[in-house]
Order: C-alpha cells, then structure tokens, then sequence
C-alpha cells in the first residue's frame, strides 16, 4: 500500500472518530446532562453514552498515535530543519 493512500486512510477514520466523538459528547452535554432525569430519551441510557463516548476517545487515541508513527520521519527532518535555520539567523 502508498504511504499517501495509508495516511488518506488513516485521516478518513480519524476524522470519522472525532465526528462521532462530538456528537457524543453534545449528546451527553445537551441531551441527557450530568444529575437529569432523563432515561434513555436519546436512544441509549446516559451511561451507555458515556461508555461510547470512552471508547471512541480510545480510538482516536490509538489512530492518532499510528498517524503519529507513519508521520515521525517528516516530523523529525521538518523539526531539524526548523532549528538548523533557527541557530543560522
């Protein structure tokens, strides 16, 4: 596999993540906040929704830290070369 399609891949489902983790999080902040009586008005119980909403942060965690991985080489020449020019001026 390109390592172009790897990371269009990987940005895809990071950005999948992060979308679901938003809603999520809106869900638990609008919908059903801390201390309401609200049961399962938004299709889950407040627990389950916050269970979900864990396990997404874990995965863009785990997806984040691959993302890093496959970028660490770029990252390392383009922070080299921030500093050869920084100490030059």
């Amino acid at each position: 596999m390109k390592k172009a399609t790897l990371h269009y891949i990987l940005d895809g489902i990071e950005g999948l993540i992060l979308l679901c983790l938003v809603v999520s999080g809106f869900v638990l902040w609008f919908a059903l906040p801390e201390g309401s009586d609200a049961g399962k008005t938004v299709w889950f119980s407040r627990y389950t929704w916050k269970e979900i909403h864990h396990w997404l942060a874990v995965g863009l965690l785990v997806f984040f830290s691959t993302h890093i991985i496959t970028h660490w080489t770029w990252i390392t020449y383009m922070t080299k070369s921030y500093f050869r020019r920084f100490y030059k001026a």
